[in-house]
């Protein structure tokens, strides 16, 4: 008898509602700022004129280790006269990296005026190239993003790459952006 008055109780209070049941469920779309992109690809359509396509190829990730070696090759398809390129890629959280190692290796025809091939802006590292030999046409490879879990990284450690900026074209006056919320680009590393 005890069971179902508690029954009829429960079954009683989960029917109340003052709209009758018809309250959505909050959906946590539109939301802004860090970590606004959930779902990463390695690949992104670009919609402006100087490239079709963007691409990561690697290796080293999935991490599950401390000091492990991820890299990240960054590809792009269907360039038209390109000269410059600049990435911006975010590790989330910063923590889960050795940032300070980080080497970027532009790929020829294209060279960087950094020694690391990498400039930092806070936790987002910059990097970027030029080509001296004249505007590159076709498939091709930007260059190639090396980096290291951190010490205290492990299986269960909640990380990731996220492309923030991909600026390309014939000049830095003339170059076509796109940010994190278009291209949704980077990598998990773990835990996710």
């Amino acid at each position: 008898m005890l069971f179902r008055f508690v029954l009829a109780g429960f079954m009683g209070l989960s029917a109340c509602s003052d709209d009758g049941g018809n309250s959505p469920i909050p959906n946590p779309g539109g939301v802004n700022g860090p970590g606004a992109v959930t779902e990463l690809q390695q690949s992104a359509t670009l919609s402006g004129g100087y490239a079709g396509q963007i691409r990561i190829d690697g290796e080293g990730w999935p991490a599950n280790t401390s000091a492990q070696v991820l890299r990240l090759t960054f590809l792009v398809d269907g360039m038209a006269g390109v000269r410059q390129f600049e990435l911006r890629v975010e590790p989330e959280p910063a923590s889960a990296f050795d940032i300070s190692a980080a080497v970027f290796a532009a790929t020829q025809p294209f060279v960087t005026p950094f020694a690391s091939g990498i400039q930092m802006e806070g936790n987002v590292m910059r990097m970027g190239g030029a080509s001296l030999t004249g505007d590159i046409d076709g498939d091709g490879t930007l260059g190639t993003l090396t980096i290291r879990t951190s010490s205290n990284f492990n299986a269960f450690t909640d990380a990731r790459l996220v492309v923030t900026l991909l600026s390309i074209g014939p000049s830095s006056s003339q170059r076509d952006e796109y940010e994190s919320d278009k291209l949704r680009l980077g990598i998990n590393v773990g835990g996710r």
